[in-house]
Order: structure tokens, then C-alpha cells, then sequence
């Protein structure tokens, strides 16, 4: 009888998660180690299933898992930690299940892709309020200014036309259904990342020229 059998007869997915420190519910539900997970998603018995990111296994995968172990090492592993006495025999000749495998790639893959999206959604939503903060300055440094002499700027003809586009996306990223804040991800993220870029450019040049502005007319003025 193998190391991998014999460990599964003795301990469950739950008490070597336990042992480890995962706090599980009388329900049997706990918060999934394997992504960010706030409100328990996995279920975890004699097995594991993560309702969230899909993870799943026994207690060997569970623990392979964890700490980045292969099956054979993750066996060895539990061994050892609950002293359960079984001889190594010819386990080193064990094969990964292919399908877990790949099952386990794709988990990761989909972790990684979410873990990008979080940090792209937080670091454009303060992009954004940058952007919102520029626009209001621009409109405080253009009050007494006759219209056509601001609207002859091409910079301040920029800012007026993209800052819908500012607010629309902060209002969705801020505000809406994951599945907007995704599609905001797939299809717009370079048209946002031009678009900061430009009215921060805009800006910052229409500022300056204004701060140049009362400074001359501050030096005249004494």
C-alpha cells in the first residue's frame, strides 16, 4: 500500500487544515487560503472544494497546495508533522495526475489574472481622482477669463472633451457590478491609460501658464 493511500486513510483534508491554522465553521465552511477570500467559500472535509476559485483536492493536494509541494513531498510531509509511522517504499515513482494538473495551472492562472485586475482597478480609480482634481483646478484658474480666449486653448478643448470619459469610468469602477469594472479591464484600460495621460499633460500645462500668468500680473500689480 502506497504513502499516498495510507495517509489518506489516516487524516482528512479538515484536521491537517486545522492543525495548520485554518479556522473552519461547525458547518465545515472556511475562508479559501488560496485566494483573497473574505466571506468563507471552501467547503472542506474528508476533501476540499473552493466554491470561489475552484481549488479542490484530498489532504495530499491540500497540503502540495500550501506550501508548494509535489504530491510525493506533500506526503512525506504529513508524515513526519503527524508522526504516523509509514515506511517510504517505491512512492518516488508516483505520477501527478495530469488532469489535477492542468486543474491546478489554470487556478493559478486565474488567481494571477485576478490579483492583476485589483491592483489595475485601485491604481486607475486614484489615476482618476488625480484627474478629476486637475479638472477642477483648470476650471478655478479659468473663472474671470473671457470664453473665447479659454476655449482657444487647445489644452482646455482636450480637457473638456475627455472629462466625461473620466467620470463615466471612475463612476463604474467606483461604483458598479464586477462584471462592468471587467469589461472596463478587457476593452478600455489602454484608451484610460492614454487618456490620464493627456489630461494630465493638458493640465498641468494650462496650471502652469496660469500660475505664470499671476505671477506677472502680480509683479505689475506692485
Amino acid at each position: 500500500m502506497s504513502i499516498f493511500t495510507r495517509v489518506k486513510e489516516q487524516l482528512t483534508a479538515r484536521q491537517v487544515a486545522e492543525s495548520y491554522g485554518l479556522k473552519v465553521g461547525r458547518n465545515g465552511m472556511a475562508c479559501c487560503p488560496f485566494h483573497d477570500d473574505h466571506h468563507p467559500s471552501m467547503k472542506i472535509d474528508t476533501n476540499y472544494y473552493c466554491f470561489s476559485c475552484g481549488a479542490k483536492g484530498d489532504v495530499i493536494a491540500y497540503v502540495a497546495q500550501m506550501y508548494g509541494l509535489s504530491q510525493y513531498e506533500a506526503a512525506q510531509k504529513l508524515n513526519s508533522d503527524f508522526q504516523l509511522g509509514i515506511e517510504s517504499g517505491n512512492e518516488d515513482t508516483y505520477q501527478p495526475n495530469p488532469t489535477l494538473m492542468k486543474q491546478m495551472k489554470e487556478r493559478e492562472r486565474i488567481i494571477r489574472i485576478r490579483e492583476r485586475f485589483e491592483k489595475w482597478c485601485n491604481q486607475t480609480i486614484e489615476a482618476l481622482k488625480e484627474c478629476v482634481q486637475i479638472m477642477s483646478e483648470v476650471h478655478i484658474s479659468t473663472i474671470g477669463k473671457a470664453s473665447d480666449e479659454i476655449f482657444s486653448l487647445e489644452d482646455y478643448a482636450t480637457i473638456v472633451h475627455v472629462e466625461p470619459r473620466i467620470n463615466y469610468w471612475l463612476d463604474i469602477l467606483c461604483l458598479s457590478e464586477l462584471d462592468e469594472k471587467q469589461q472596463v479591464f478587457m476593452q478600455d484600460r489602454g484608451e484610460v491609460e492614454r487618456i490620464v495621460k493627456e489630461l494630465n499633460s493638458a493640465g498641468n500645462r494650462i496650471l502652469e501658464q496660469s500660475r505664470r500668468d499671476s505671477g506677472y500680473a502680480n509683479e505689475h500689480c506692485g
